[in-house]
């Protein structure tokens, strides 16, 4: 293994107490997916360890996504230590899906948003191609619940597949205050019948805003309800909270579609793994979540001395996930004359705070 692989296995050591030997994979695992970018076993087994044939780095992968049994409330207390946020979190929930042959892959997903991306803390596999369901979501939950004190939650956002009486009567049972889209043709009580949530708001012009001051029975709950009118479509957005505001504590949901982007066509190119094993997946995807991490910290860290330039339309050239991506990938391959940079983004597993 070369000395970087040794580097970052004494600081990862620090948070994963297994055999040295594990580590010391997991950080050549790590450190190969920065260098190549792609998640496929064959290239990565050439990055793996240039003391070893390919074939025996191939068949090392393969035996440790087969064999070890990695804790995922470990790999999510690294995630919580690199965050320089520490409260008041906002939770995202989506899934990812995409197809492999005749396997679907689909992956729920918790995360924190965080500078506008979503940090994975939470993840499971649907053994199937349609939405979740509430007893779904809930498992998800709890793993969440199980690494993350509920009273450092602010609020939980999600899309439209994430309704329903059942689910939103868990959240509000939890304390959990959120703020998801429901659909406008959502059914509630308006004089002697039912009336479509739309019909409440077809007097708005596109693009105008509103918000009823007392609640509306929905889904069975009473929610607090905001809207904004769009060409073709109303975004209702649902809140058992009053006082809030539910249109801007729900833009932040869209910080777990950047994560999906950066975990596959804008970064590691997860699509492309060939495992069909629903653990194995698991296990990769966790391994990315501290990828993904570490490279938005060095992304963060280098755009305190060298900014991003801002686009026509307002929008920085980059992410700072791919700033970090890009610029990790330049050091490791370039390392005799880059060991300096190295100590540098690996100092930030030690201190995330460290060059702020």
């Amino acid at each position: 293994m070369s000395p970087q692989v040794n580097q970052l296995q004494e600081v990862m050591q620090g948070y994963l107490p297994w055999h040295k030997a594990r580590v010391k994979f997991i950080s050549a695992f790590i450190l190969s997916l920065v260098k190549l970018t792609t998640v496929n076993f064959t290239k990565l087994a050439n990055a793996l360890n240039g003391k070893a044939k390919q074939k025996s780095n191939y068949r090392r992968i393969q035996r440790f996504f087969a064999q070890f049994d990695l804790s995922y409330d470990l790999v999510a207390d690294l995630i919580l230590h690199l965050l320089p946020v520490k409260s008041d979190f906002t939770i995202s929930i989506d899934r990812t899906i995409w197809s492999f042959g005749k396997l679907t892959i689909n992956i729920l997903t918790a995360g924190i948003v965080y500078q506008g991306v979503a940090f994975p803390i939470a993840w499971m596999l649907l053994p199937k191609k349609g939405n979740s369901n509430t007893g779904e979501r809930i498992q998800l939950m709890e793993q969440l619940l199980r690494r993350v004190d509920k009273d450092l939650i602010d609020t939980i956002v999600a899309d439209r597949e994430f309704i329903g009486q059942e689910w939103f009567a868990w959240l509000k049972a939890q304390g959990l205050h959120f703020a998801i889209r429901v659909k406008e043709n959502a059914m509630t009580p308006n004089g002697k019948g039912d009336i479509a949530l739309r019909r409440l708001f077809a007097d708005l012009h596109i693009h105008q805003e509103r918000i009823l001051r007392k609640p509306r029975l929905v889904y069975g709950h009473h929610l607090y309800l905001s809207v904004i009118r769009l060409p073709g479509e109303f975004v209702i957005v649902a809140s058992n909270e009053k006082g809030r505001k539910p249109l801007e504590d729900y833009k932040r949901r869209w910080g777990i579609e950047v994560l999906f982007a950066a975990l596959k066509s804008r970064g590691f190119d997860l699509e492309q793994t060939h495992l069909v094993h629903i653990e194995r997946i698991e296990k990769l995807f966790a391994l990315l979540a501290v990828a993904f991490t570490w490279a938005h910290l060095v992304g963060e860290w280098i755009a305190q001395t060298q900014p991003l330039k801002i686009k026509k339309h307002g929008r920085k050239e980059q992410s700072l996930f791919r700033y970090g991506l890009d610029y990790l990938q330049y050091v490791l391959l370039n390392i005799q004359d880059q060991i300096q940079q190295f100590f540098q983004c690996i100092w930030l597993f030690l201190d995330p705070l460290w060059a702020r």
